[in-house]
C-alpha cells in the first residue's frame, strides 16, 4: 500500500512533465544563426519570417491571454479559407506596436497598465505572405519581418511581469555597458504552453540591435 501511495505522486509528476514536453516536441521555430555567445546574453541573426499579430490593450498578462486567443482562432480556421495553420514557437509580445522604435532608457522598463502590446504568432517556415489565408478578424494582420539581429537573454521558470522586467532591465544595462546600440524596444518570447513545469520552460527577452 505504501508503494502505491508513493507511486501516485511520481506518476502525476511524470505526466505533468510529458504534458509540457510533447506539445513542443519537434515544433517549428524561426531560423537563426548564433553570431556570438557572451556571458550574459547571446547575439543572433534571424532569417526573415512572417507573423500574424494583433494589438491588445491592458497589462502584459491580460494582453497575452486575449492576443493568444485571437491568434489561435486565426490558425484554427478563423480565416477566409477556413484552413488550419501549424502552431510554431515562440509566441512574441512587445510593449508597443513593433513598427514603432523605442529608445532604450529606464522608463521603457516600467509596466504600463492600459498600454498597448503586440502579440504575434510566427508562421511556419517557408510561408509566403501572398499564400497565407487572410484573417477574418479585423484585429489580426499578417506582416513580413525582415532579417534582423537581436541580443537575447534566456531564462526558465514562470515569465511573470516582474521577472520579465528584471530580465529586460538586466539585458538593457548589459547592452549599454558593452556599447551595443538597440534599434527597438524589448520583445518577450515564450516557447511553452502555460501548463509546462517551470523548470522546463524556455523564455527569452530579445532586443533588436544594429
Amino acid at each position: 500500500m505504501m508503494v502505491a501511495v508513493i507511486c501516485v505522486p511520481l506518476v502525476l509528476f511524470v505526466l505533468w512533465m510529458l504534458s509540457g514536453y510533447l506539445p513542443t516536441r519537434g515544433i517549428d521555430m524561426p531560423l537563426y544563426t548564433i553570431i556570438e555567445k557572451r556571458a550574459e546574453y547571446e547575439i543572433r541573426q534571424y532569417e526573415s519570417y512572417i507573423v500574424a499579430e494583433t494589438l491588445q490593450t491592458g497589462g502584459k498578462t491580460e494582453s497575452m491571454s486575449s492576443g493568444f486567443n485571437e491568434l489561435f482562432q486565426y490558425i484554427s480556421g478563423n480565416n477566409v479559407r477556413q484552413s488550419k495553420i501549424k502552431m510554431t514557437a515562440p509566441v512574441l509580445q512587445s510593449d508597443k506596436d513593433v513598427g514603432q522604435k523605442i529608445p532604450m532608457t529606464t522608463p521603457v522598463l516600467k509596466q504600463r497598465d492600459g498600454g498597448t502590446s503586440t502579440i504575434a504568432f510566427i508562421m511556419p517556415p517557408g510561408s509566403r505572405l501572398e499564400e497565407l489565408p487572410q484573417p477574418k478578424s479585423s484585429t489580426v494582420r499578417l506582416r513580413a519581418v525582415p532579417s534582423h539581429k537581436v541580443a537575447v537573454v534566456r531564462f526558465s521558470g514562470y515569465a511573470s511581469e516582474d521577472t520579465i522586467k528584471e530580465e529586460t532591465s538586466r539585458l538593457v544595462s548589459t547592452l549599454q555597458r558593452d556599447g551595443v546600440i538597440a534599434k527597438s524596444g524589448p520583445q518577450t518570447a515564450l516557447y511553452n504552453p502555460p501548463w509546462t513545469p517551470p523548470f522546463m520552460r524556455r523564455n527569452e527577452v530579445m532586443i533588436e540591435i544594429e
